[in-house]
């Protein structure tokens, strides 16, 4: 599908501001189960509709082996999610896991936050100096190089732990690459 594709959950929305941008820029907008009874302006929903007040029954889908995120992700290119934070812990880790289960470069909106997978043909980011910034592993990363930053790595190996938390950017762009496992890199956004 060619065009900018928003998904948007049923979670804690990001300020009314960064929401209507995001909206106003999607071609195809994609609403999570209960997120549709909470605006109109969707083009599908998608989901187990457990949470949605009029289910209706040809959209159902009753596979329970992948959250509602995780089937968006999948089943489109999406570009942007809102609406993940709050609500159960294990749903908001998943957001995370979801990106790698479905090998998304989706980026997760948050207010005043951004975080996105980064796949193994790497990624560049402009980020203005001083952005706060960090790389988390989950589970085994190979080989992680990260440059344009004041804690710079060069073909480390990451374990889920805390190191990479807690950078900055100091020059453009911020260059990250590894050689396999799931990588996320998580930044302070500077704008909309």
């Amino acid at each position: 599908m060619d065009g900018f594709t928003l998904v948007i959950a049923n979670g804690e929305w990001p300020s009314e501001e960064l929401l209507l941008t995001l909206q106003e820029k999607a071609d195809f907008t994609i609403a999570l189960d209960g997120a549709a009874d909470r605006f109109e302006s969707w083009d599908v929903v998608i989901g187990d509709m457990d949470s949605i007040t009029d289910p209706r029954p040809g959209l159902i889908d009753s596979n329970q082996e992948n959250s509602d995120l995780a089937k968006a992700l999948i089943q489109y290119d999406v570009d942007a999610v809102v609406g993940v934070e709050g609500g159960r812990l294990d749903h908001r880790i998943a957001a995370f896991t979801s990106l790698f289960e479905s090998q998304s470069d989706a980026i997760l909106y948050f207010d005043g936050w951004r975080a996105c997978r980064v796949d193994v043909s790497g990624l560049e980011i402009e980020l203005e100096t001083g952005t706060m910034c960090s790389l988390m592993a989950f589970g085994d990363v190979a080989k992680v190089c990260i440059s344009g930053v004041h804690y710079e790595l060069e073909s480390e190996d990451l374990q889920t732990g805390t190191k990479g938390v807690g950078n900055k950017a100091n020059s453009n762009p911020v260059k990250i690459s590894h050689g396999g496992g799931d990588l996320l890199f998580i930044w302070e956004a500077n704008a909309p």
